[in-house]
């Protein structure tokens, strides 16, 4: 079959690389002038990599795992205590985060039990942690990595449809030596001239034979199926010609959109402390592991979720109040060179950082995407409920495994194959 994919970020990407290996003629269309999407490497003036975007490969997340193995991208890792930050010159120990996490879910459950509906994660920790339950290092992790108002977020998608519940948890993460977006990279360059740069779609349509896509400068291509791989408000702001199936229209409409900041900052010398938290916003700091694996890179990432936060940050602005808090958390912080700000919520081609799982979330949803609307299928992290790197590349596989219900309808109808 001929095959549009919209969108070369991960999601798209993967779906492409599996699409073709099964023989299908692809091609992949991209708004922006590079690869990647939402995972962006970039050089600071003195050499260290810092992430523009998405971040950590955690230990359980297979499916990037494999198809990093399989593209030769090696991995290594952050060696950061990703879930228990520094807060208020403590972290808590690992019996501790599993105690209170399992407490907060324990205590979710009984308010399921009692018929409350619409539950938030911040009624959930409020129940189970007691009137100080903001400053307590579990919760301000979990705010800050949902890049959302905790009020508005899902308990029950956060604590009891985990995808890697079953899975031993470890309290580290990875990197791709080379950045993130070297996954991309390596992807792209294997499809070759299948993909094309700086070409936006604006609308999709599709009938009995085929599907349409519109570019932005009014030209259409033609194909036999289409995956949209997009972030959700590109998504919502595409044309589609025809009907998502109500339980897709249900899903997305279950979901928010977050707000998230990044902050890499070049060093010259800093604390030690490895994985620091404000105790007060929703940001925190860390040092990656060097790929020696002894020392630690000369720079700082730092990240900030929830437009709450940005906007006490002043990202809008500039970097000026943001490092000034990081000066203050971190005083022995000596800054080697200029400053890189990445705001999400500026970014026209994804309109925020990634996707929550609102109070109206069900746990249909999770299964919304697994079949395609006709001749279409869509991906991305907004498809499920893993917002990270490996969240998108598992989107794309699920794309691939939907289409073949698109192949069984063009064998049954006699149409292209």
């Amino acid at each position: 079959m001929r095959i549009i994919v919209i969108g070369a970020g991960l999601a798209g990407l993967t779906a492409a690389w599996e699409l073709r290996k099964r023989g299908h003629d692809v091609s992949v269309l991209e708004a922006r002038a590079r690869v990647g999407g939402r995972t962006w490497s970039q050089r600071l003036g003195n050499g260290a990599i810092t992430e523009r975007g998405g971040e950590y490969v955690f230990p359980t997340e297979f499916a990037i795992r494999r198809l990093s193995a399989e593209l030769g991208v090696p991995i290594l890792s952050h060696n950061v205590r990703y879930a228990r930050r520094t807060v208020d010159g403590r972290h808590v120990s690992f019996a501790e985060l599993e105690a209170t996490t399992e407490q907060i879910t324990e205590t979710l459950r009984g308010m399921l039990a009692d018929g409350l509906t619409r539950v938030s994660v911040e009624d959930a920790h409020r129940e189970a942690l007691g009137p100080d339950y903001q400053q307590h290092p579990v919760y301000r992790r979990m705010v800050t990595s949902l890049a959302n108002d905790p009020n508005l977020v899902s308990a029950a998608s956060a604590f009891l449809h985990d995808p890697d519940a079953d899975q031993p948890f470890i309290d580290d993460g990875g990197r791709f030596v080379g950045g993130n977006q070297s996954l991309a990279i390596e992807l792209a360059r294997r499809l070759g001239a299948a993909v094309r740069l700086e070409h936006p779609a604006r609308a999709i349509d599709q009938s009995d034979s085929g599907v349409e896509v519109t570019l932005a400068d009014g030209s259409a291509q033609h194909a036999d199926a289409a995956v949209i791989a997009v972030p959700l408000p590109i998504l919502r702001s595409l044309r589609l010609g025809f009907a998502l199936t109500p339980g897709q229209d249900a899903a997305l409409s279950h979901r928010i959109m977050g707000t998230a900041a990044k902050l890499g900052v070049p060093l010259a010398a800093v604390d030690d402390d490895i994985a620091l938290q404000s105790a007060d916003l929703s940001w925190w700091s860390w040092r990656s592991l060097s790929a020696d694996g002894e020392h630690r890179i000369p720079a700082l990432s730092c990240f900030a979720g929830s437009r709450a936060t940005l906007d006490a940050l002043g990202t809008e602005a500039g970097p000026g109040r943001w490092l000034s808090e990081l000066q203050a958390l971190r005083p022995g912080l000596v800054i080697d060179g200029d400053v890189l700000l990445t705001d999400w919520s500026d970014d026209p081609w994804t309109r925020g950082s990634y996707s929550a799982a609102s109070l109206d979330w069900t746990p249909a949803d999770l299964h919304a995407f697994d079949v395609p609307a006709g001749r279409v299928v869509i991906a991305g992290e907004h498809t499920g409920l893993e917002q990270t790197l490996n969240g998108a590349v598992v989107s794309g596989l699920r794309a691939v495994t939907a289409i073949g219900a698109v192949e069984r309808l063009t064998e049954t109808s006699g149409g292209p194959a």
